[in-house]
């Protein structure tokens, strides 16, 4: 709890009163004046108003008193040496921290004031260089927590306004804090919150207010999930500086989220990218963020083996007990629980490993995450709606934001959500550590002899002097004390096994072991009782089976009995080298095996047959008369009882022919004949139509002509262009093919164009077509005609049909008109005569209508604009009259621009 002086708020208004009425903007880039102490002390730039001024230095101080000096063991002997920040032999203030808390020590401004200078809406940052100057400054209490105070600004960042000193050997450090005005005048003072006699001694320098934002920077903390295939990982972001507000947190990757609060949670495990991006554009990104289950299952790689082999398969992690399937179902899995394998699938196939049994456990503790509010548990905290601005030892509520409920509390949100509640605290002073925190208001049954999980989560508040919790069930502990993180609104999950034992029942407590009443704030969300979690685990490999390579040959024609045989390559034509066997053998049918020599990849033997024969006479079908000028087809090259050969002459469709087949050389046939008749063609005759509109159905075409031929035509009726058809007679008619064109006219082809012609709104139609003679009819939405050229104008919007015809076939198209607006106003005079006293625009759809004066500045804007522009701005003012500029946006159309004149005189 951090203690505020009501004395304070009196004089500070006071101040503020006086500065504002009196003070001047500055012009230099520090707003604040001698921030490196060298122009004197306090009321020349700065004042300290809480602290004892030591003048001269004796080399002895006591707690409240401070100095303006070179060297901090001026002010007591005890302090470490050291110069100031600026160059080393400058002034410093050093402070000998007060033992109580809350005490101002530097307010800015010569009267500690407001300060003025500052642009409302603008964003600034206040900066100082602060180091630790006593030996006794470790850990803990002994740091000096200065916290900053700010009246007129808003959208501080850090959020958090209190600030551990550095140790002493970290020297001097910066602390800096970005804000945005909300007044022209601001108020930043510093306080000792530590209240420790030992320690809380420090030096500051170089105080400065300079417009400009913090750089965006920030962190992420990561929970892994507990399964693979659980979805219970998240990912918090922090960030600080920039200009805000913030935009949305967005998480990419194998699942997208955005929010406001930076909190993704129920997240599976994968990879993703973070980021954020604040007001001014600048964004903090972070990429490569890898969740991961533990102890997942380690599978052996893939690998490619020849039909017929075997591979080793291994698999480890998971609960060391496997099951192994295969897909599709693979023999050789003689033993599917062993970790290793060893198989020989005969096509490629994909091995599953699965270890574990997948539970999903309830948990036990009703509205652990706050949701419902104050019901559930039991507290010996007392339930404060207001603390502020005292704060009050003890105390608790349900809250969304720590910093809503007690202003000098850190903003943050809650662990579930981001946005939904959770429980905070102003941490117990009560040194006997029994102050209940947190207990389940009902029984929670349990089963007995069952591993189970307790966890919550924790954030501190306040920086200083972090929690320190104990869980009790059943009245014994869990184990030692775990602290709140020193980093304000970080969310760290506290977890500890319970075994329940002979216990059917589960009475939970939390305790804070810490009683300091300077920190010890937080807040706790999503307390939970549950089963332990115990995971499947699955992974899978593939093992592609490569089929062996067959030797390939080109075949050996059949010799007759007694021919010559070549010998055999022994190179086949996919680059295998190998041998033949047996012997070569002239006189009988044989099948020859080739045994590869190669010893390496995935190679088979192969076989080849070369047939012995005698002497054979080819046979052929007979082919029957044809028309003159039929297709012929090629004439066999193979006999019906397997020659083969070649025919002469060539194929003749015009005169009868009789046709040489002679085998081919190495095959044990004859040569033959075969005679083809070829009869004279007739001319099918037709009579059609020559010509049709576009879209106009054309009669089926006759299939026997006028001299009696039988057919078919192609293409198939086309309604859309100009085809030829071809007439073919059926098969055995001797007949030629024959053509007719019917000509398919298009109708006239025209575009419509809206638009302003001068004062009028006009439909204008241009025909692509010309030539012809043209007719034009325009019909309303009423489907009435209202005109006949190729122009037309309209006064209202609505749908218009325009139907053109050429040629006795037509074509129409229809448009929607938005809007006929072709001229707006050009000037108002508002004078409250009733006559042109505004800019009228209600008889249009009007979205957004800006006006802008002569230098660009907008002077006046209105969403749904009507009729409310007398010429006024948007305070209400009146305008002098002169010219202005407008930009309307409509509903429906486009944006118009252009100038309206004021003159309230007419």
């Amino acid at each position: 709890m951090i203690p505020y002086a009501l004395s304070y708020f009196k004089s500070y208004f006071m101040a503020t009163l006086l500065i504002l009425f009196f003070s001047t903007k500055l012009t230099a880039q520090n707003l604040l004046s001698n921030g490196n102490f060298e122009s004197g002390g306090s009321g020349i730039g700065f004042l300290v108003n809480n602290y004892s001024l030591i003048n001269p230095l004796t080399g002895a101080s006591s707690p409240g008193q401070y100095a303006i000096t070179t060297n901090p063991t001026l002010m007591n002997t005890n302090f470490i040496p050291g110069g100031d920040h600026t160059t080393g032999t400058g002034n410093m203030l050093v402070y000998d921290g007060a033992n109580n808390s809350g005490v101002f020590f530097w307010t800015a401004g010569n009267t500690g004031g407001a300060i003025g200078g500052f642009t409302v809406g603008s964003t600034y940052t206040f900066s100082y260089w602060i180091k630790t100057v006593s030996n006794e400054v470790t850990v803990g209490n002994t740091r000096p927590n200065i916290g900053v105070f700010f009246v007129g600004a808003n959208n501080i960042s850090p959020s958090n306004l209190n600030q551990l000193a550095p140790l002493p050997e970290e020297g001097w450090q910066q602390v800096v804090y970005s804000f945005v005005a909300t007044a022209p005048a601001i108020l930043i003072r510093l306080r000792t919150l530590n209240g420790g006699a030992l320690g809380n001694d420090f030096a500051v320098d170089d105080f400065v207010v300079e417009q400009g934002a913090l750089p965006l920077e920030g962190s992420v903390t990561t929970i892994n999930p507990t399964c693979p295939t659980s979805t219970d990982a998240s990912i918090t972001v922090s960030v600080v500086g920039g200009a805000l507000p913030y935009g949305s947190f967005n998480l990419t990757g194998t699942v997208s989220q955005s929010n406001s609060s930076g909190i993704f949670s129920n997240l599976p495990q994968g990879t993703y990218t973070v980021s954020v991006i604040d007001s001014s554009g600048e964004e903090f990104r972070v990429d490569n963020i890898i969740l991961v289950a533990p102890n997942d299952l380690q599978i052996s790689e893939p690998t490619t083996i020849c039909e017929g082999e075997s591979t080793e398969l291994t698999v480890s992690g998971g609960v060391n007990s496997y099951t192994w399937t295969a897909n599709p179902p693979d023999s050789s899995l003689i033993n599917p629980n062993a970790a290793t394998q060893n198989v020989s699938p005969l096509v490629t196939t994909t091995y599953t490993a699965v270890s574990g049994t997948e539970v999903s456990p309830t948990n036990l503790v009703f509205n652990g995450d706050f949701t419902l509010g104050n019901v559930g548990f039991t507290t010996d905290y007392t339930q404060v709606a207001n603390p502020n601005p005292f704060g009050v030892q003890s105390s608790y509520e349900i809250v969304q934001n720590p910093n809503a409920w007690f202003t000098p509390f850190a903003s943050c949100g809650d662990h579930t959500t981001g946005s939904g509640n959770m429980i905070v605290f102003d941490g117990s002073t009560d040194p006997t550590g029994t102050t209940r925190v947190w207990c389940n208001e009902e029984v929670i049954n349990v089963e007995p002899n069952t591993n189970y999980t307790f966890s919550y989560y924790i954030a501190s508040v306040a920086p200083e002097n972090p929690a320190s919790m104990v869980v009790e069930i059943n009245g014994v502990s869990l184990g030692a004390a775990l602290n709140a993180p020193t980093t304000t609104c970080q969310w760290t999950l506290h977890s500890f096994s319970w075994n329940s034992g002979s216990s059917t029942t589960a009475e939970i407590c939390i305790f804070n072991l810490v009683f300091a009443n300077n920190g010890n704030d937080f807040a706790l969300d999503d307390i939970s009782l549950a089963e332990t979690v115990t995971c499947l685990y699955e992974k899978s490999v593939t093992i592609t089976v490569n089929p062996l390579v067959v030797p390939t040959f080109n075949p050996v024609n059949p010799i007759c009995t007694g021919g010559t045989l070549s010998a055999l390559p022994t190179t086949s034509l996919n680059g295998i080298e190998g041998s033949w066997s047996p012997a070569l053998n002239n006189s009988a049918t044989t099948i020859y095996t080739f045994t590869p020599s190669e010893s390496s990849g995935c190679i088979s033997t192969t076989t080849l047959s070369i047939q012995v024969v005698e002497l054979t006479t080819p046979v052929f079908e007979m082919v029957g008369p044809i028309c003159a000028g039929d297709s012929l087809n090629p004439l066999p090259t193979t006999s019906q009882n397997g020659v083969i050969g070649s025919w002469l002459p060539a194929l003749n469709n015009t005169l009868s022919t009789t046709y040489t087949f002679t085998p081919n050389t190495g095959q044990c046939a004859t040569i033959t004949t075969l005679t083809i008749q070829v009869t004279a063609p007739v001319i099918p005759v037709f009579e059609v139509e020559e010509s049709v509109c576009f879209g106009s159905t054309i009669n089926e075409l006759p299939t026997v002509s006028i001299n009696g031929i039988n057919g078919t035509w192609s293409p198939p009726l086309n309604m859309s262009a100009s085809t030829t058809y071809t007439f073919t007679p059926a098969i055995g008619a001797c007949a030629v093919t024959t053509e007719l064109t019917i000509a398919v006219i298009s109708p006239p082809q025209f575009t419509i164009s809206q638009g302003c012609v001068g004062s009028i709104y006009t439909l204008s139609a241009v025909v692509e077509s010309t030539g012809a003679t043209t007719t034009y009819a325009w019909y309303n939405s009423s489907d009435i005609q209202i005109g006949t050229n190729n122009t037309v104008a309209i006064s209202s919007g609505g749908e218009y049909r325009l139907v053109v015809t050429q040629n006795g076939c037509s074509s129409e198209q229809s448009l929607n008109v938005i809007s006929t607006i072709c001229s707006i106003q050009k000037g108002i005079s508002p004078n409250n005569d009733g006559l042109n006293d505004s800019f009228d625009l209600s008889s249009y759809e009007v979205t957004d209508l800006q006006i802008f004066n002569r230098y660009g500045v907008s002077v006046y804007n209105k969403a749904n604009y009507r009729n409310e522009w007398f010429g006024q701005c948007n305070k209400g003012n009146e305008l002098p009259d002169g010219t202005y500029y407008y930009v309307i946006n409509f509903e429906n159309i486009e944006t118009k621009t252009g100038w309206i004149y004021i003159n309230k005189a007419y």
